[in-house]
């Protein structure tokens, strides 16, 4: 993986594979702290403790398809956390989903770019309009705080029956996104 946003890409797809309706997603920066965190929630069916464990396995994976043997998702976002002086933590209970927090070191020579998050974002918003996105970015520094919240359910029951796939709803998602991640200086991480 190039960038944090991929890895949490790969994270958004495991909780849509895992039968997620609503997926939370925060992206932490704060500079005092010297830390980036990245924390996926979702109410997808959840994992028992030996699932859970064999999840960090790179030669474990719950896909069926016997085409892919191995997964390393998990696992290189855990490396490349560590890899940083950050730190990686999963928790999971069968049928109450999963939460993944994971801490980069800001300033770390080793700590790979962000990324696009916008498109990331959009992505899996609008190939998965049946999924509800809560997003929130906060950016700190010096005391002062920037965020951005957004919510595809508050959007979703403004639009009636007007799908997420729309292309103006589209345009809107990425004009709010994109505006949502320069207030909070997420462009410059």
């Amino acid at each position: 993986m190039q960038d944090i946003s991929l890895h949490l890409l790969d994270t958004i797809e495991n909780s849509v594979r895992a039968e997620a309706r609503n997926i939370k997603v925060r992206v932490i920066t704060d500079v005092s702290k010297n830390r980036l965190r990245i924390i996926v929630e979702d109410d997808g069916v959840g994992m028992d403790a030996h699932t859970l464990e064999m999840a960090q396995n790179p030669f474990y994976t719950s896909k069926l398809e016997r085409v892919k043997k191995v997964g390393l998702g998990i696992p290189l976002f855990k490396q490349n956390a560590e890899l940083t002086g950050g730190c990686f933590k999963m928790a999971s209970e069968p049928g109450f989903g999963t939460v993944l927090t994971v801490d980069f070191g800001l300033d770390h020579i080793d700590r790979m770019p962000l990324g696009n998050l916008k498109d990331t974002l959009l992505g899996c918003i609008v190939g998965h309009p049946e999924v509800d996105f809560n997003i929130n970015l906060s950016y700190s520094e010096r005391g002062r705080e920037q965020s951005f919240h957004f919510d595809t359910a508050a959007i979703k029951e403004e639009l009636g029956d007007i799908p997420l796939t729309y292309p103006d709803v589209i345009e809107y998602i990425d004009q709010s996104l994109n505006q949502g991640i320069k207030n909070t200086n997420m462009e410059d991480v």
